[in-house]
């Protein structure tokens, strides 16, 4: 970043808070004047925009908070990269940066100036001239934009939860822990990151564990009406590589719900390794009819009979929190977290309250690998009743960037969301 943006980041930041209140008015505006000046970028985005507000408008922000550290340019490289999937091209930039400025100047009135304006100029235009950057690069080295992988098998668990396997014509290089955005042909536009299981030494085949949202578009789509022989597009793998360290002695893998998908992949890396290291699972879920991939498991625990395996489950009658509460009391109960490394993935609150259990008990700060937590929605404030109606709360959403976030970067930093 060029010396004369940092001056423009105070004015940006102030800025952006004083519009934030306001920030699905703003974000309405911008796409209104998106698509009324540039009527051909609408194909671009998805039909149906009810989630999109959010995650736009979420992700500017986090990106401004970020202005200045090290660790954004090379995650606004990768974004610029996973945004080749959609077809945008640099004017498109152009186009969304004009509309950008005029929506946060329209609700500006009493503090917009031609400094404010300058700096958002500034400063959005670095952000975009990193990501063209990106994009440039991945294709000068042959990258494809997408790849088409074709649904080999399909099992729909409970109603609940779905395993599909697909295979890709062109080799898909990806690592444990890493996620690979899903496009499905009845929701052209529409992306949603899955992480990815199984063997990453199978560039070929590949494993997505997908649990049911309600009211979700894709994952309703993926679980109800995905068959054998349909074509999916796969974005490029994203997220840092998770699996713990070589040098790496006992190793506890916690997966609660789907988060058993990138421990599995996790899993399957640590028994590459000569010697293996010990290695203890503590699989949480609902109930035990929720536990989608057990058979896998089983499998899992004849072929390597030195693993250990707990399964937590809420018994019929326990309130929804019990089995949660069983494995966190078994935690405090072991004495032996000095020389530990423990890989954590589930819902948010599950990873957060058990890494704040996990520290409680003596786990060192460094041994402790997880997925970065979603950012949190901020408040908003008082609202009226009319403005709760025209304005609902944002959704909560499964951040697409909390597993790639660059080692060195204190928070999360969402995906921009043009397309999605």
């Amino acid at each position: 970043m060029d010396d004369d943006i940092y001056d423009d980041i105070h004015v940006v930041r102030a800025s952006l808070e004083r519009v934030q209140r306001r920030a699905a008015h703003v974000v309405r505006y911008f796409y209104a004047h998106l698509f009324t000046h540039h009527p051909e970028l609408r194909p671009l985005f998805p039909p149906a925009m009810d989630d999109q507000y959010d995650r736009l408008f979420t992700a500017l922000v986090h990106v401004v908070e970020h202005l200045g550290h090290p660790g954004l340019p090379a995650h606004l490289e990768l974004l610029g990269r996973d945004h080749r999937k959609f077809g945008i091209l640099d004017e498109d930039y152009r186009a969304v940066g004009e509309s950008l400025v005029a929506a946060i100047g329209h609700h500006s009135p009493g503090s917009w100036d031609r400094r404010t304006e300058a700096s958002w100029q500034r400063v959005y235009d670095y952000a975009a001239g990193a990501m063209t950057g990106g994009a440039r690069r991945s294709s000068v080295t042959g990258e494809p934009a997408w790849w088409e992988a074709t649904v080999l098998s399909h099992r729909l668990h409970g109603d609940h939860t779905a395993v599909v396997h697909a295979s890709v014509s062109e080799p898909y290089p990806w690592l444990p822990g890493q996620y690979a955005t899903i496009e499905h042909p009845e929701l052209p536009g529409v992306w949603r990151p899955y992480s990815l299981a199984g063997r990453p030494g199978d560039s070929h085949v590949l494993e997505f564990h997908v649990g049911r949202v309600p009211d979700g578009q894709l994952s309703n789509v993926l679980c109800d009406r995905t068959e054998p022989g349909q074509v999916l597009r796969l974005g490029a793998a994203s997220g840092s590589a998770l699996t713990p360290p070589p040098d790496t002695g006992t190793v506890t893998l916690v997966a609660a719900g789907t988060g058993w998908s990138p421990v599995k992949s996790v899993l399957d890396a640590l028994l590459s390794r000569r010697p293996a290291p010990r290695i203890r699972i503590d699989v949480v879920a609902r109930g035990e009819a929720h536990f989608y991939d057990g058979a896998a498991l089983d499998d899992i625990l004849r072929k390597h009979p030195c693993l250990s395996a707990y399964w937590w489950y809420q018994e019929r009658g326990e309130g929804r929190m019990r089995a949660a509460e069983r494995l966190h009391t078994h935690l405090r109960e072991r004495r032996d977290w000095a020389d530990e490394t423990v890989y954590l993935c589930g819902p948010v609150m599950f990873v957060h309250e058990t890494a704040e259990l996990l520290h409680e008990c003596g786990l060192p700060e460094g041994a402790l690998i997880r997925d970065p937590l979603p950012a949190s929605v901020r408040a908003r404030g008082h609202v009226s009743h009319a403005e709760a109606f025209l304005d609902p709360p944002p959704v909560n959403w499964i951040d697409p960037d909390a597993r790639t976030r660059p080692l060195d970067l204190p928070l999360p930093l969402p995906q921009s969301t043009i397309g999605h």
